[in-house]
């Protein structure tokens, strides 16, 4: 029966479980904020060897393989929790944490999901593991740029993840936010590309700007025009006014 038992164990039937508790509130949380927890584990039909707890933090993102686009995941940050320890048939452990997102953490929208994932690394068996999905808002300091955009007359289209190899940000998953003009002020500019890299005390940007010009330009690729600056939190916080002024300042220099 005990081999019976073992045997169904490893095929995940009867085996351990993994519950993970999540102390987040209802209005979400922030890139750089921690979140406490706790994880609780159940034993199954029959004693069993776990070799260790990780917690990851996890996005998805769009990667481009051989001209087609393919949607993949990815870990922002991992937290080894507990090292091998035995759950007993039956048995019940609980373990309490403190997780802290990342500072380059997307927030969840458009498409873009952020979750944590819990894996219990069982011997011989299948790993047990649980998922829990958490709403992101916008670091503050992005917060206060989204809204100078929004205040220049931009409305948002289109959030994206999207994979950055040789990124020199420290992080390989970049959040591109792809806005629209709602009024005529732009003039010849069809579309506005924006991706945030929050830090402590600055927000890097980087800015592609997309102009309606057809003809050769367009051919020629000279529609667009990309460009990365820093802007300093006190910058941000001279309000939305002088903010957006700023933004502005550098998007018609591309046009």
């Amino acid at each position: 029966m005990s081999f019976f038992k073992n045997m169904m164990a490893s095929m995940g039937i009867g085996a351990a479980q993994v519950d993970t508790v999540l102390e987040v509130p209802n209005s979400g949380v922030r890139p750089g904020d921690t979140i406490p927890g706790r994880i609780v584990v159940s034993g199954g039909s029959v004693a069993q060897q776990v070799n260790g707890i990780e917690l990851l933090i996890m996005t998805s993102y769009i990667k481009e393989v051989n001209d087609t686009k393919v949607r993949e995941n990815a870990a922002l940050a991992r937290l080894q929790l507990r090292e091998s320890f035995e759950i007993g048939a039956g048995q019940r452990e609980e373990f309490e944490f403190d997780l802290t997102l990342p500072l380059f953490t997307p927030i969840t929208a458009g498409g873009t999901q952020v979750w944590v994932k819990t894996s219990l690394d069982i011997a011989s068996a299948l790993d047990a593991g649980d998922n829990d999905y958490i709403k992101v808002l916008p670091h503050p300091l992005v917060e206060e740029i989204l809204n100078a955009v929004d205040h220049l007359g931009f409305r948002t289209r289109e959030v994206e993840c999207k994979y950055a190899a040789h990124s020199r940000f420290g992080t390989p998953i970049l959040q591109e936010f792809e806005f629209v003009p709602r009024t005529r002020n732009f003039g010849r500019l069809d579309e506005l590309e924006m991706v945030f890299i929050p830090s402590e005390g600055y927000v890097d940007v980087i800015m592609e700007v997309d102009r309606r010009s057809g003809g050769f330009s367009e051919w020629l690729g000279t529609d667009e025009s990309r460009t990365a600056f820093r802007l300093n939190e006190s910058e941000i916080r001279r309000g939305t006014d002088a903010l957006s002024q700023a933004l502005e300042n550098k998007i018609r220099s591309f046009m």
